[in-house]
C-alpha cells in the first residue's frame, strides 16, 4: 500500500530499518535524496503506532531568506501531501492544523503553507479517534523552540546556526524517556567549524563501499550515521541530471561538468572537507593534542581542591626548556561570563609544549591572583631549568587588575601588559596591524608548522575552534558555556612571555591576508 504512494529507495528504507535499531541518529545523504520525504514517513509511522504522540520537526528555515523558505516550505509541503494520501491508503484522518490556534486548515495554497512554515505555526494532525490525535509540529531549530517533549527530527542540521546548543537543548528530551528519539538529516555543512562536522564525521581510515544502500558507520563522538552518496544512490538507480540538457549523468560525469569542486563533494560525494573560517586547522589540532597524551593537562577549577591538586602536578610535568607564561584575564562569575584561562608553556628545540593550562571563574581578584602567583611557583620549583622568562597578561580590558598583577608578581617575574587593540609596524608590510593578529598569527603558525604540543582535553579543542579569521581579523563568539577562545589566547600569551616583544621578523605574513 505504501509502495502505490510513494517509491522508497533502497537507502530510505534502510534508514528506516536503523531508526528502529538506534535511537539517536542521521541520515547523512546526498542533495535531493528525499531526505525530508523519508523523515515525514518515519514521523507518521510513530503517529500511526501512539495516540496522543508529539513529532517536533526542526526546520533551518528561520536562517534563510525569503526565497529559500518558500523553497523549504516546497519540499515540506510535498512531504505532507505524500504523508496525507498515505494516512489516507491506511484508512487514517490527517489535517494540517494552525498551532497557534488549534484550527484546522482544510486548503493551504502554496504562500499560506510558506507563511505558516516561517511563524512556526503547523502541525500535521493524524486523528485516532474525534478527541486524540498524534501529531507532527513544526518549529525553528533554535534552543528555545526545540523544548517540547516527543521524537526529534531535525532537518539539514549541517546549515543550523549555534547548533551545539541546539544538540545540548534536545538531548535531556530523549534521555528523558527510552521510547523518544532523534533523527538528524543532513549534507555535511560547508565549515569546518560546525558542530555537525564533527559530530557526524565518519573516523578515520573507515572503509565505505558503493552501495544502493549506503553505509553505516559509527562516528567519533558516538552517533550512528547512514551515508548515502551520489555513487550509492546511482547504484541504487538513482542518476543526477545535467542542469542544460536535462541528460540523465553519473556521478563521475556530475562532477566532471561541476565549476565549484569542493562544493560538489560536499553535496553530492558527501565529503567533510577542511575548511572554513576556523583559525586552527582541525587535523593540525588533532595531532597536536594527540602528542599532548600523558605529558600536558587541562585543569578546569570549580574549587580550591581542584587547583591543588592541579598545580601540585605541575612540577612534575615539567622538563628543563624556558617556559613563558600567558593569562587571559577575567574576573566574573556568571554562567556565561567568560573564564580566566592560565596558559604554562615550554620551548624544547622547535617544539612548543602547552604543559598546562588552569581554567577559573572567580570575581575575587585575591583569589586569582594567589592562584597566579602559586602557579609562577610552581614553574619554578621544577627539577631543572628554574623560573619562567615572563608573564604576558591580556590588559585590553582588565587594564587596573592587569598592573595590580604586574605590581604583584615582580617579585618572581617579569609582567608583560599586552593590550590586543594596540597597533604595531611590521617590517615589509605596508599597513600597520593590531598586536592581537599578530600574536594569533604567530601562534597560529606555529599549530600549522606541527609545533604545538597540547593539552588532550576536549574543552580545549572546542574552545580553539571556536577563534575564526573573518577578513584578516581574528574573532570570536562566546559559545553557551561562556568560553570565548580564552585557552586559545593564554597559548598566544605564553608564546609572547617566552620569545619577549621581539621577532618581528619572524611574522607570518600569510595569516593575515
Amino acid at each position: 500500500m505504501l509502495k502505490q504512494v510513494f517509491k522508497v529507495r533502497a537507502g530510505q528504507r534502510e534508514f528506516e530499518r536503523g531508526v528502529e535499531r538506534h535511537r539517536v541518529c542521521a541520515l547523512l545523504a546526498r542533495r535531493q535524496y528525499g531526505k525530508t520525504t523519508i523523515a515525514s514517513r518515519i514521523a507518521l509511522k510513530k503517529m500511526m503506532k501512539r495516540a496522543g504522540h508529539t513529532v517536533i520537526f526542526g526546520t533551518v528555515k528561520l536562517d534563510l531568506g525569503r526565497e529559500m523558505i518558500r523553497k523549504e516550505a516546497e519540499q515540506l509541503q510535498r512531504a505532507f501531501k505524500m504523508t496525507a494520501e498515505i494516512a489516507k491508503n491506511a484508512e487514517k484522518m490527517v489535517r494540517l492544523a494552525d498551532a497557534t490556534t488549534g484550527r484546522d486548515l482544510p486548503s493551504l495554497s502554496a504562500d499560506d503553507f510558506a507563511g505558516l512554515y516561517e511563524a512556526c505555526r503547523l502541525e500535521l494532525r493524524l486523528y485516532h479517534s474525534q478527541a486524540i490525535y498524534s501529531r507532527t509540529k513544526v518549529v525553528a531549530l533554535t534552543p528555545d523552540a526545540v523544548g517540547e517533549t516527543g521524537d526529534l527530527i531535525l532537518d539539514e542540521v549541517g546549515r543550523v546556526k549555534k547548533f551545539k546548543d541546539v544538540a545540548e537543548a534536545v538531548m535531556p528530551i530523549i534521555a528523558s524517556n527510552p521510547e523518544f528519539r532523534c533523527i538528524y538529516t543532513t549534507t555535511p555543512p560547508p565549515d569546518d567549524t560546525h558542530y555537525s562536522f564533527e559530530q557526524l564525521a565518519p573516523p578515520i581510515g573507515a572503509e565505505l563501499p558503493v552501495s544502493p544502500t549506503g553505509n553505516w558507520y559509527k562516528s567519533e563522538m558516538g552517533v550512528w550515521v547512514l551515508r548515502i552518496t551520489a555513487e550509492d544512490a546511482y547504484a541504487d538507480g538513482v542518476p543526477l541530471y545535467d542542469d542544460d540538457t536535462g541528460e540523465a549523468l553519473s556521478p563521475a560525469e556530475s562532477r566532471a561538468k561541476a565549476h565549484d569542486k569542493d562544493a560538489w563533494d560536499r553535496n553530492y560525494a558527501c565529503a567533510f572537507k577542511m575548511g572554513g573560517t576556523a583559525a586552527c586547522n582541525l587535523l593540525a589540532l588533532d595531532t597536536a593534542q594527540r602528542r599532548g597524551v600523558g605529558t600536558c593537562y587541562l585543569a578546569q577549577i570549580d574549587k580550591d581542591s581542584d587547583f591543588d591538586r592541579a598545580v601540585n602536578l605541575l612540577p612534575g610535568r615539567m622538563g628543563s626548556g624556558p617556559v613563558g607564561l600567558g593569562w587571559d584575564l577575567a574576573t566574573t562569575t556568571n554562567a556565561l561570563s567568560n573564564p580566566s584561562a592560565f596558559g604554562v608553556l615550554e620551548q624544547s628545540g622547535v617544539e612548543l609544549i602547552l604543559r598546562a593550562v588552569f581554567v577559573w571563574k572567580t570575581a575575587d581578584p585575591d583569589m586569582a591572583m594567589e592562584r597566579a602567583r602559586r602557579i609562577v611557583q610552581a614553574v619554578k620549583a621544577r627539577k631543572e631549568g628554574g623560573a619562567a622568562r615572563k608573564l604576558a597578561v591580556d590588559a585590553t580590558n582588565e587594564r587596573y587588575f592587569a598592573q595590580s598583577v604586574r605590581k604583584d608578581l615582580r617579585d618572581l617575574l617579569p609582567v608583560d601588559l599586552v593590550v590586543g587593540s594596540e597597533t604595531i609596524e611590521v617590517p615589509g608590510e605596508e599597513e600597520s596591524i593590531t598586536l592581537k593578529q599578530y600574536l594569533g598569527g604567530q601562534w597560529v603558525g606555529e599549530l600549522d608548522d606541527n609545533h604545538l604540543t597540547l593539552p588532550p582535553e576536549r574543552y580545549l579543542r572546542e574552545d580553539f575552534r571556536l577563534v575564526r579569521k573573518e577578513k584578516g581579523q581574528f574573532v570570536c563568539e562566546p559559545d553557551a558555556l561562556g568560553r570565548h577562545g580564552d585557552t586559545f589566547d593564554c597559548g598566544k600569551l605564553g608564546l609572547r612571555g617566552l620569545r619577549g616583544a621581539g621577532r618581528l621578523e619572524n611574522f607570518r605574513a600569510e595569516l593575515i591576508v
